[in-house]
């Protein structure tokens, strides 16, 4: 027999174990081979992740090439679609420059057959020098302090007794309950 075809063997023996009994851990023997098991399993997973990524490579590049072409030749368009909103802004400005020049109220709005088209008044942009202006904000009193609790500090200078905290003083802190948690099960593969 060839390797492959004993370990393949080997292999379908231990999935047919795995999955047929119903396993106990109540030793340490039996706790080392559970956790033989979940990183075989483990295995088992990142080898399918490789046959996935090999798999879907191929058809990413084809993927990848499409979206090219894709944003490539919507370029003509974009460039097209611009020159002709540019065209749209400049005849509603002129029309709003020949509302004002007969004295009319300029209507900023005109409706067309496909939409409208509008000149809509912004909110300024701020271009702001952020040490410059920290300095203006100190001296002006616009400076926000934010009061933080240093947990951490607290934490490590004060003991716990059933479900309260208590200072160096043994005075209670307040705002604070102790609620103990169950351990957390953790489990480091090695491999």
């Amino acid at each position: 027999m060839k390797l492959d075809s004993v370990l393949a063997e080997i292999e379908q023996e231990e999935q047919e174990v795995l999955f047929q009994e119903a396993f106990q851990v109540n030793d340490l023997e039996s706790a080392a081979e559970a956790q033989r098991r979940i990183a075989w399993f483990e295995d088992k997973k990142k080898e399918i992740e490789e046959i996935t990524k090999s798999q879907i490579e191929p058809f990413q590049k084809r993927i990848d090439k499409i979206k090219s072409w894709g944003e490539e030749s919507k370029q003509e368009f974009i460039q097209k679609q611009t020159y002709y909103s540019n065209l749209l802004e400049q005849f509603i400005k002129q029309q709003i420059a020949e509302q004002v020049l007969n004295g009319k109220k300029p209507k900023k709005t005109i409706s067309l057959p496909y939409g409208k088209i509008a000149l809509k008044k912004q909110q300024p942009e701020f271009l702001k020098d952020e040490s410059t202006l920290l300095n203006y904000a100190e001296q002006s009193g616009f400076v926000k302090i934010e009061k933080k609790t240093d947990w951490a500090s607290i934490k490590s200078s004060c003991i716990v007794v059933g479900d309260k905290l208590y200072d160096q003083n043994g005075e209670e802190v307040p705002g604070v309950t102790v609620v103990e948690r169950e351990e957390k099960f953790e489990l480091k593969l090695d491999c």
